[in-house]
């Protein structure tokens, strides 16, 4: 089976939360320097990167490799058993990887100031580098709140609060935060609301392994 898309259109930590239990390889088409990146995942992990098929077998190398991954380009999944992991490789957790405050983040990667979030339902437990600014933060982002917002409530910056709210998005603590419709509107006006991004990747995620 194969799930394919482009960044610009589903951002990586919700791709990553799809992906984190399958086994298989994922591709970035053209996404490091005009060549393509292929990672070969296991329950979610990374076990090996190659850029234009040459391998990386240094892991902080392939951590620097990640940090530097576009908002925009094509991707493509396909579904594989898991093989017998290569001693020569690493074993990275993708999702705390793009989660850790220590990871950069590219700007274009960064939410827009005015993109509102609010808590998860379903977030897991907290990171520990992420426990201080989930400490100050998760009690406004509890109805939704944006960078802009965010920043006369805490006396943090624009740019400080977009960083963090990438990180605390890409740990599952916090979703984008959808504005109710206007109270005047009618049923038909407002008609059906369409499926959070992750619910429409994990769908179309399962159709494919049905056909598979």
């Amino acid at each position: 089976m194969t799930l394919f898309g482009d960044l610009q259109h589903h951002a990586i930590a919700d791709l990553l939360k799809v992906l984190k239990a399958q086994n298989g390889t994922l591709y970035f088409h053209q996404a490091y320097q005009g060549r393509t990146l292929e990672l070969t995942l296991t329950a979610g992990s990374l076990r090996a990167l190659y850029i234009d098929g040459f391998p990386v077998r240094d892991e902080r190398e392939a951590r620097t490799v990640l940090s530097q991954l576009p908002a925009r380009g094509a991707f493509e999944f396909q579904k594989q058993a898991a093989g017998a992991p290569d001693p020569g490789f690493y074993t990275v957790n993708l999702q705390a990887l793009m989660a850790s405050p220590a990871q950069a983040v590219p700007a274009e990667q960064l939410p827009h100031p005015d993109t509102r979030f609010r808590a998860s339902a379903a977030s897991g437990p907290v990171p520990e580098g992420l426990r201080g600014d989930w400490q100050v933060l998760g009690p406004h982002v509890q109805q939704g709140r944006s960078a802009a917002e965010l920043s006369p409530l805490t006396g943090r910056t624009v740019p400080d609060l977009q960083r963090t709210l990438h990180h605390l998005r890409a740990a599952g603590l916090i979703v984008p935060h959808r504005a109710a419709p206007p109270s005047a509107a009618t049923p038909a006006q407002a008609g059906p609301a369409a499926p959070p991004l992750v619910q429409r990747l994990l769908g179309a995620l399962r159709r494919l392994g049905r056909r598979a």
